[in-house]
């Protein structure tokens, strides 16, 4: 291989609890002369590590890395090494866990039915900047699109008008009730009665749940 095939390569690190997938995804990319793997890792520690170390492009990661959960070690990645691509190879198909990878950073969500060609491809298009999905998936992906961009739907389907999920962002982003008060041009005391009323009517009764259902919300879990 000439010099410049080698710097046009793709460094690839490979997390998955399995031998077998691992051992799979690299007879693979070693046959493709655009690709290589300069590492692998069964648990998110071993990927921390490696991620220092080995300098990869792009991490091919699956839901389940180890005792941990996938997306935990993407969003780690996309906070910590944003010119590192990721891209799920999963045998889920779980349209909450697809929307999670996404919201989390990932470039790209592959189902490990795919042929070696499809991965190959699909590892040079999130190293070029650009998405893939699961063709499986796709549909799954528009419908989501649909309904984000159609926030009257949402708020039906949350139970929460715009202004209760107005409040409820607020306090997600760890406004005192006295800020969020003053904000609304409203006393402290009229603030409090309405959020104990969306309190009551989302049947939680702190801030922390309160905090944790407008998140849920934002990821489109209703």
């Amino acid at each position: 291989m000439s010099p410049a095939d080698s710097r046009r390569q793709v460094r690839v690190l490979l997390v998955d609890q399995s031998d077998v997938v691992l051992e799979r995804l690299k007879t693979v990319l070693t046959k493709n002369p655009r690709t290589v793997v300069v590492g692998t890792a069964q648990t998110q520690a071993e990927a921390g590590m490696l991620l220092q170390t080995c300098r990869p492009d792009v991490v091919v990661l699956d839901i389940q890395a180890g005792d941990s959960y996938g997306i935990h070690l993407c969003r780690t990645i996309r906070k910590c090494y944003p010119k590192i691509a990721v891209l799920f190879f999963t045998a889920s198909d779980d349209k909450r866990l697809l929307k999670s990878a996404i919201l989390a950073g990932a470039q790209g969500y592959l189902l490990k039915q795919a042929s070696g060609e499809a991965v190959v491809k699909a590892i040079e298009v999130v190293a070029a900047g650009q998405a893939v999905v699961d063709q499986q998936l796709t549909q799954e992906i528009l419908k989501w699109v649909r309904e984000r961009s159609n926030p009257t739907q949402r708020r039906r389907s949350s139970g929460c008008s715009a202004s209760d999920l107005r409040v409820l962002s607020l306090i997600a982003a760890g406004r005192t009730n006295k800020e969020i008060a003053r904000y609304l041009n409203v006393s402290p005391g009229v603030f409090r009665a309405r959020l104990l009323k969306i309190y009551k009517r989302l049947g939680i009764s702190r801030r922390s749940a309160a905090a944790s259902y407008f998140m849920r919300w934002e990821q489109g879990v209703f």
